[in-house]
C-alpha cells in the first residue's frame, strides 16, 4: 500500500481549520507523551513503578515544566529524556510555526481572492460608465447636429 505523502498533506491543507491545526498539535504531543512514557517505564521499571507515572513525567518533559518529582536515571532513560526535551522544545513549536503560517496563508489568499474581485467588478463597472458617457456624448453630438 503505497501512500502518497504530498497528497496527503494537501488534502490536510485544503481542509485546514482552526480546529484541526489545534487537533493536529495535541495529537502529535499526544503521540511523543504515549511512546516516551511507554519507553521510559520499559527501560527503568524500577523508577518508573507504574505506567501512569511514567505517563505523567512524559507530560511534565514534553511540555518543559519539568518538576523534577521524578528523573530518569539510568543511561537508557536519560538518552529517552533528552530525546522528548528536544522533541518538546522543538517539535511542536515548529509544528504550530507551520500551522499557525498555513492557517494565515489561506487567509491572505481568501482576502486577496476577494480583492481581485471586488476589482474585477470595479473594473467592470468603469468600462460600463464609460460606455455609457460615450453613448451620453455621442447623442448630445448627434442632438447638437440636428439643431443647427
Amino acid at each position: 500500500m503505497h501512500v502518497d505523502v504530498d497528497k496527503r498533506f494537501a488534502q490536510w491543507y485544503e481542509r485546514l481549520t482552526l480546529f484541526r491545526a489545534v487537533r493536529t498539535i495535541v495529537l502529535v504531543a499526544v503521540i511523543l507523551v504515549l511512546i516516551a512514557g511507554a519507553l521510559e517505564r520499559i527501560v527503568e521499571p524500577e523508577v518508573f513503578t507504574s505506567l501512569g507515572l511514567a505517563y505523567w513525567w512524559a507530560v511534565t518533559t514534553v511540555t518543559t515544566v519539568g518538576y523534577g518529582d521524578i528523573v530518569p536515571e539510568s543511561p537508557g532513560g536519560r538518552i529517552v529524556g533528552a530525546m522528548l526535551m528536544l522533541l518538546g522544545i522543538s517539535l511542536i513549536p515548529t509544528l504550530t510555526s507551520v500551522v499557525v503560517s498555513t492557517l494565515i496563508g489561506k487567509q491572505n489568499r481568501a482576502q486577496q481572492e476577494h480583492l481581485d474581485r471586488q476589482g474585477q467588478e470595479h473594473a467592470a463597472a468603469l468600462d460600463r460608465i464609460e460606455a455609457r458617457l460615450d453613448q451620453l456624448g455621442a447623442d448630445q453630438a448627434g442632438g447638437t447636429k440636428g439643431r443647427g
